[in-house]
């Protein structure tokens, strides 16, 4: 509450116009007031990816729902899935991410740490193993209601990984809800 809301409390207690109970009611209302407009709580978008290094794979895509909390905190799950070069070579993967994401205005800069399966398959061989991601980017929300987004992931593959993929460039666009 302002102090100019406080002395006006202030003043009708002592005149006795409002009682304890309506000075304590005036004042949660006065609070109430205060705070911000609630923000949208999460988003669904779809991307194209990137992955490096080049000579392995071709362009991938994938989509990710994610959620917000306090208006800094976003938990978000994704999944992608990238071809290779052949038909019969590709990697998907699934990924639940922990993210820092203070909003500036209609932009969202984020940063943080993801953990995940994926699945990687050359011909008959496969690989199946745990994926750690160092993870930056940033959310633009136009309207509202629609969100366009770019990240770059640092990947770690857990073991040997059939063909390595060491990071990803993303971008892609959905809807905030």
């Amino acid at each position: 509450m302002y102090p100019v809301h406080m002395q006006a409390l202030r003043a009708l207690v002592q005149k006795r116009v409002l009682g304890r109970t309506g000075a304590v009611i005036g004042f949660g209302l006065g609070l109430l007031a205060t705070l911000p407009a609630p923000a949208r709580a999460g988003d669904v978008t779809a991307f194209v990816a990137i992955p490096s290094p080049a000579e392995n794979w071709e362009h991938g895509f994938g989509a990710a729902l994610s959620s917000t909390w306090f208006n800094v905190v976003t938990f978000e799950g994704e999944a992608a899935r990238i071809p290779g070069e052949t038909t019969d070579t590709g990697m998907s993967s699934f990924t639940a991410s922990a993210l820092l994401s203070p909003p500036v205005g209609a932009l969202t800069p984020y940063g943080g740490v993801g953990v995940g399966l994926f699945r990687q398959n050359v011909g008959s061989d496969s690989d199946i193993g745990r994926l750690k991601a160092w993870i930056v980017g940033a959310k633009v929300k136009l309207g509202g209601l629609v969100v366009l987004k770019a990240e770059y992931r640092r990947l770690d593959l857990s073991g040997t990984p059939l063909l390595q993929m060491d990071s990803r460039i993303s971008a892609g666009a959905g809807i905030a809800f």
